[in-house]
């Protein structure tokens, strides 16, 4: 009759060695030794088998446990009713309520097969848990040696629910642990019902991006639309966005945005997007025509020891307005000319250097063209070590082209262009008294060098030479103060005033700015004298962060600074024959709580006595039941003036519901020029958003929105068709 080796050992066995040469235990203390325990090897990890019953059979090479089984090997944790392990292979096999768990993401099923070497594991009828993905299929297997799922005749989802409310079902479904899922001949579901067929569908886990996003609404310039978006994935190294958008008024209109990443000279974006106006319309506005935008863009770091970016953009439009009709963000963003320019900058510790070539390519655009222009800057460098004198030079070389659009030079405008090479040098001495006081006077000279003047001379020089001396000086107290009134929580206060007082001097260059061509700032230096006063005041307290740490908070800051400019009669030093002040300015700042936040700042005219601008923003949050914001912009102008006012919140009215408002009221013409209302709506897996928004031609704009709660953000490309109110923006009339 064969020997049975049968051990039990209350709740736990050590199984270290494949095949078991002696036996030793204590009632405290159990161990397996192996052969590879003799040889001087490094042994495997040992797997530790938890149950209410483990037993261990000697010729089999096998452990079996039963009830509340768990094992925890490396990164992996699992449970089960029952575990058959096999020390030869370290293979296993776990039936009842299997769980097995690695990296946050569990699988589950009735019976597994799992390898504790190679991580291979493979369950029947199995659910997988990898948020924000879950899964279920017939079978579920674990790759070999790497952190991946596959799901065979199943489905995942961001719904947890059993029953989920949507799924993307395939035959085949790979699950990459916190990198992306990918399927192929996928089936959207919705509850039962089949709604979306793709055949190829990827979701990286790293960006919460929509795969799919529709709005529908109503403008008045685009009448009812529905503008789509479709996220592609090639994989890592290349996604982007398929755009398909329709517009009752303007018609038909496509677009992609094409994302790229490069091993070895970075990456870009390549976007299209192109419509025919006017035809295939519901409802026509004009002639029909063809308007496109091409935008190509590139980012490239250089090896590390060039200290070296090279940046491009490209773009061309078939009109000036094409972008803020239909990509209204991007024009907010990037404004009505798109830039096209080639660069490299150079950033070292000593200096940094600029290569740039600006081209024009759509000629219904005004451009300064520099073909090219080379620029270097050294910074304060001190450049005697015994004292503190500091020298900054910048210096540029340039080919300059100044280009008219084309309705310009129709009315006599001409383009104009010189060559220019431009050197400002300047040496400044830094002295510091009691820590407190400091004093830097400087002094520079600027030579420029122009190929062409706007009179027609060639081949001039500019001087200019500049002077100054910066002055400051900090005085502080500290407040032995601790209360919490209001829950302000202070602990001691310390009040600094800094006061400022800057003289700057330049003479009158060589040759007027009404003799150079004007192409930028360079250009338009003029003779100037004046000072700049400024005081500030600051409080501070002392707060705990999360780490226990005590911290500098600024409570409140007030600032004021002016312009004062002056010109001096000839042969008189302290007769001015001309002054003013430019301007006073204002900033306040307020920050008593971490959750409100106000900042307001103001412009006087001192000429007329009146206020040139103001705002002020005040931004409240608590906690994530509402915010709030509130903004007044007030500017004072030639063409009149403008007063807005506006409010943009939200409130969480329970754990289903939402609301947002924003409006913006005009109160010099005592109007509400635009007013929007959102409703949101918690679908569990999913979001719904309906909005409403109103204006002062009694267009009504209406939306609604889905998004899913795992992938909440909007696609890039949708961005850039889709615009919304921003908190704070201001008009004039």
């Amino acid at each position: 009759m064969p020997r049975k080796n049968k051990i039990v050992i209350g709740c736990q066995l050590l199984v270290v060695g494949m095949t078991v040469l002696s036996l030793s235990f204590t009632p405290a203390a159990f161990a397996l030794t192996s052969p590879e325990e003799v040889t001087p090897q490094v042994p495997k990890e040992p797997i530790i088998v938890n149950g209410d019953n483990v037993e261990y059979f000697h010729e089999k090479k096998m452990v079996i446990g039963s009830g509340n089984v768990s094992i925890k090997y490396k990164d992996i944790d699992l449970t089960c009713d029952k575990i058959t392990v096999y020390l030869d292979t370290r293979e296993a096999i776990a039936e009842g309520n299997v769980r097995v768990t690695q990296k946050g993401a569990y699988f589950t099923g009735e019976r597994m097969n799992y390898n504790f070497d190679t991580k291979k594991g493979s369950v029947l009828k199995g659910y997988v848990n990898a948020k924000p993905f879950y899964g279920k299929a017939e079978e579920v297997n674990k790759i070999e040696h790497k952190d991946q799922f596959k799901l065979r005749e199943g489905y995942v989802t961001t719904c947890d629910l059993e029953t989920p409310h949507y799924r993307i079902q395939a035959k085949q479904v790979m699950v990459y642990l916190g990198d992306k899922v990918v399927a192929k001949h996928i089936f959207m579901y919705i509850k039962n019902v089949p709604v979306l067929y793709f055949p190829y569908y990827v979701q990286p886990l790293k960006e919460h991006k929509s795969h799919i996003t529709i709005i529908p609404g109503q403008k008045k310039d685009w009448g009812y639309y529905a503008l789509t978006s479709y996220r592609y994935y090639i994989d890592d190294k290349n996604k982007g966005d398929i755009l398909l958008d329709y517009r009752a008024k303007k018609g038909l209109a496509a677009g992609i945005n094409h994302y790229y990443e490069t091993k070895d000279v970075g990456k870009g974006a390549i976007k299209y997007y192109f419509t025919r106006e006017n035809e295939f319309v519901y409802e026509r506005s004009g002639a029909v025509r063809d308007r496109f935008r091409w935008q190509i863009r590139h980012e490239w770091d250089l090896p590390e020891e060039t200290d070296t970016k090279a940046l491009f953009e490209f773009n061309t439009m078939s009109d000036r307005d094409v972008i803020k009709d239909y990509l209204y963000n991007e024009y907010e963003e990037l404004g009505a000319t798109p830039d096209n320019y080639l660069t490299f900058i150079t950033q070292k510790d000593s200096f940094s250097t600029e290569f740039l070539m600006r081209k024009r390519f759509d000629k219904f655009l005004t451009v300064v063209e520099r073909l090219p222009e080379y620029s270097i800057t050294i910074p304060d460098n001190n450049i005697i070590k015994e004292l503190p004198v500091y020298y900054r030079m910048n210096a540029s070389a340039a080919y300059l082209n100044h280009t008219f659009d084309n309705s310009n030079t129709a009315n006599g405008l001409k383009d104009f262009n010189s060559g220019r090479i431009d050197f400002y040098n300047r040496l400044s001495y830094a002295l510091n008294f009691f820590r407190s006081l400091n004093i830097t006077p400087y002094a520079g000279i600027e030579d420029t060098y122009y190929s062409r003047l706007a009179g027609g001379r060639t081949n001039q020089i500019r001087n200019i030479f500049s002077a100054g001396v910066t002055n400051s000086i900090k005085f502080y107290k500290i407040y032995e103060v601790q209360t919490n009134v209001l829950g302000l929580d202070i602990n001691k206060l310390r009040h600094i005033i800094t006061p400022t007082i800057d003289y700057y001097y330049t003479h009158k260059p060589s040759i007027a700015a009404d003799k150079i061509h004007q192409f930028d700032s360079v250009d338009a230096i003029d003779k100037a004298n004046g000072f700049l006063f400024g005081l500030e005041n600051r409080l501070q307290t002392k707060r705990m962060d999360d780490e226990g740490n005590m911290n500098s908070i600024d409570l409140a800051t007030l600032r004021v600074t002016t312009d004062y400019a002056f010109t001096l009669k000839r042969g008189e030093l302290f007769e001015s024959k001309y002054d003013k002040f430019k301007s006073v300015d204002f900033l306040l700042e307020l920050m008593p709580y971490n959750w409100a936040y106000l900042q307001s700042t103001m412009s006087i005219d001192t000429k007329h006595y009146w206020i040139q601008s103001e705002s002020v923003d005040l931004v409240a949050t608590w906690k994530d039941i509402w915010t709030a914001a509130i903004s007044n912009r007030y500017e004072y102008t030639t063409n009149g003036q403008s007063s807005l006012v506006t409010f943009d919140g939200t409130w969480k009215i329970n754990e289903k519901w939402k609301i947002r408002a924003y409006e913006r009221y005009n109160t010099y013409k005592a109007i509400l020029e635009e007013h929007e209302y959102t409703l949101t709506r918690d679908l569990h897996c999913w979001v719904a958003e309906l909005t409403a928004r109103f204006d002062t031609t009694s267009t009504v704009g209406l939306w609604l929105v889905f998004r899913l709660k795992a992938f909440p953000q909007t696609p890039i490309g949708l961005k850039q068709t889709y615009s919304r109110p921003r908190f704070g923006e201001a008009g004039t009339h």
